[in-house]
């Protein structure tokens, strides 16, 4: 959940050293039949010595909605020169199956980059381990202080790149941060807001390029969204126009493999629960049960408990395991504080060898 009234941002942001976003506050409406269609950014080639994020600044696109699609940096942490930088080695070397986390942090709560140490710590105890396999952090409501605690952690600077690079394009005083696994080869970062909000709310992409089953040729692109959709009843309105928004872009041309959004999509109410069938995407926990909720217990409220967080998934040439829940009853060490008021998501994706049909009474994972 989340507060109505966004803050200002301050001119000074962390890790803004030109490694930013790459996008002007210039909008150039794109020619499309259908919205969205061709915001998409072209997936430049990687360097060796290098991310593929840094070529010169490009205007920003903004489609029929009024919805801005920036591209982004990604950085890496380079131990040779103890910083962070875009400048980092890149993966040459696609993947065949990514593990997905998805969690909302609490932005409302005390302590904020204590919470995502440990947050982090048991991702790396029991989630992905302390050599993790290629996989994709998606983290909402995140706070300038946990956002620099991300930058801090030993794990992350070994094992993950992190977009975007600075909170100079959040919305509000909260936001989003993507973390992909160096084992993954990712082509490309983009940042969708919003135009339909009133709590700065906007979707991050990351384009990972991932083998096909039995070639070590042949491979796709799997478009990652991480997004925290518009709070609260009076945000039922904004939800289906923002998640169906994510959903275009998941289906963009350039995504060869298939596309996934995860995060918090405050589907709270009567009207929010086919929103994603609206918007042609798939729930990936095909039979909830009151055990796949996961807002409400960390503390209890006056609110009814429920399924906040999705994962949601698109496209002919991806499959994915059954969705899970997590870090239930997780607390910080010492002063045994609950790291979230949300409980996280975990999902393994794979392409598969041929197209199949990936209507959802047709499929089942």
């Amino acid at each position: 959940m989340a507060d109505p009234e966004p803050m200002a941002k301050r001119d000074s942001q962390p890790h803004n050293d030109r490694d930013d976003d790459l996008g002007s506050a210039t909008a150039n409406p794109p020619q499309a039949s259908q919205p969205h269609a061709s915001c998409s950014l072209p997936s430049p080639a990687l360097s060796p010595t290098g991310s593929s994020f840094d070529s010169p600044d490009s205007d920003d696109y903004c489609d029929m909605t009024g919805d801005i699609l920036r591209p982004l940096r990604i950085k890496g942490y380079s131990p040779e020169e103890g910083r962070w930088t875009t400048k980092y080695p890149s993966c040459n070397i696609p993947v065949f199956a990514l593990r997905i986390i998805s969690w909302n942090a609490d932005f409302t709560a005390p302590n904020p980059a204590r919470r995502v140490a440990r947050l982090l710590e048991h991702l790396q105890e029991w989630v992905l381990t302390y050599c993790p396999k290629p996989s994709c952090i998606l983290l909402q409501e995140l706070t300038e202080e946990s956002f620099e605690a991300l930058f801090r952690s030993d794990w992350v600077q070994e094992h993950f790149v992190i977009t975007p690079p600075n909170t100079k394009r959040w919305g509000t005083h909260y936001g989003l941060a993507t973390l992909v696994s160096r084992h993954a080869r990712v082509r490309n970062a983009q940042m969708l807001q919003f135009h339909r909000t009133t709590m700065g709310r906007g979707a991050l992409f990351v384009d990972v390029e991932m083998f096909v089953p039995g070639s070590m040729s042949e491979t796709r692109v799997v478009r990652i969204a991480n997004t925290h959709l518009e709070s609260l009843p009076q945000g039922a309105r904004s939800r289906p126009a923002q998640l169906r928004a994510i959903a275009d872009l998941l289906r963009d041309k350039a995504v060869t493999g298939g596309g996934l959004v995860g995060g918090d999509m405050n589907m709270i109410g009567p009207t929010d629960q086919d929103i994603h069938v609206r918007a042609g995407l798939i729930d990936g926990c095909a039979n909830p049960t009151a055990a796949d909720n996961t807002w409400g217990w960390q503390p209890r409220t006056q609110y009814p408990v429920g399924r906040l967080d999705r994962i949601f998934f698109c496209g002919d040439h991806i499959q994915w395991s059954p969705v899970q829940v997590i870090g239930r009853g997780v607390k910080t060490r010492g002063t045994e504080q609950w790291v979230s008021d949300h409980f996280g998501l975990v999902a393994t994706v794979e392409l598969v060898a041929a197209s199949r049909n990936t209507c959802p009474e047709c499929t089942r994972h």
